[in-house]
């Protein structure tokens, strides 16, 4: 049944427009702050550090109850509960369109509007401004946000749904992303021009809060299904650069999934995943090169997408899939 309330989801997330959600992502966002406790006022200043963790709570412990509830007294009714937390945390045809129509301004060599969209696009997601002064650039640049965004809002969704019997492990995962972006918004709101420290620099100064903080539960909930993603990167694509690609960026990230992923997708649409934005030895001297490696990225996608719902059928077929209704 968990399955099959994951197909309908993904089917509806196709046929539904994006901004249905968009007045319900507002209040869940108005709500999560609600939720806050502001620890200074409380005189609780050194655990100030913890604080993100009250939305995460009752987010987790709300929609555990809720789904207990229901499961014992209205179970079609958990289903359609189950059904919209994955409605709403899927955004693969927002993502979809944005490159398709990217592309269709890059083959009409519009680079202007195609990069007010994606830039757009990247500052809606989390305030990030990216600098964008070619169509290279713009290339690069859409393929490191495009990974990220297919993870935390398509294939680590689908992970925490499957793997955890209801919808509780996906409002879990959904409940810390919210915290890292809110975590970003403050220290941008605060801290004005000094930039957030990296959750490696947080570890070699700060031990014990790193491992309290937002950003290190996310990666340890992100670890499996950013693996299993590149892996079926690799198993989509061009295996043995794109393995090779994930193993010489990890070796340079200690705690980020994204980097070596983010390699292993532009290893896929044959871009080097170590070259700066502004250079050009990672694209062909083509004039099409930006616009086939988009479309490249948009297919890679598409095909880990096929690739992952299929698995999940066999694995519901089999019988190995945790069945929400019985939890």
């Amino acid at each position: 049944m968990s399955y099959l309330a994951l197909i309908i989801a993904v089917i509806l997330e196709t046929l539904l427009p994006d901004r249905l959600f968009d007045r319900a992502r507002i209040g869940v966002d108005h709500l999560s702050r609600e939720f806050e406790i502001d620890l200074v006022k409380l005189g609780a200043a050194s655990a100030v550090h913890l604080q993100w963790l009250a939305p995460v709570l009752v987010w987790t412990v709300g929609v555990y109850f809720l789904n207990k509830v229901l499961l014992g007294t209205w179970p079609l009714l958990a289903g359609v509960v189950s059904v919209t937390i994955i409605l709403y945390g899927l955004r693969f045809k927002h993502f979809a369109e944005v490159y398709t129509t990217a592309q269709l301004f890059l083959n009409q060599g519009d680079f202007f509007r195609a990069r007010e969209l994606f830039l757009n696009w990247m500052k809606e997601y989390d305030g990030s401004e990216v600098h964008v002064q070619r169509p290279d650039e713009l290339v690069v640049s859409a393929v490191y946000h495009g990974s990220e965004r297919a993870l935390r809002q398509y294939f680590a969704v689908i992970f925490w749904y499957l793997a955890v019997p209801g919808p509780t492990g996906l409002v879990l995962y959904m409940a810390v992303h919210w915290s890292v972006v809110r975590e970003r918004q403050l220290w941008v709101s605060q801290a004005h021009l000094q930039e957030l420290p990296s959750l490696g620099d947080l570890w070699d100064t700060h031990g014990k809060r790193a491992l309290i903080s937002p950003r290190f539960v996310l990666f340890l909930m992100e670890w499996i299904p950013s693996r299993l993603l590149g892996l079926t990167v690799a198993l989509v694509s061009q295996f043995d650069e794109v393995m090779l690609a994930w193993r010489s960026a990890q070796t340079q990230s200690r705690f980020s999934n994204w980097a070596p992923l983010t390699a292993a997708c532009l290893a896929a649409v044959g871009l080097s995943s170590g070259l700066p934005h502004g250079s050009d030895a990672g694209l062909s001297g083509s004039d099409d090169a930006p616009v086939q490696a988009l479309q490249q990225f948009r297919q890679l996608i598409l095909k880990c997408v096929v690739a992952w719902l299929s698995l999940g059928l066999l694995l519901a077929l089999l019988g190995w899939m945790p069945n929400p209704f019985h939890s």
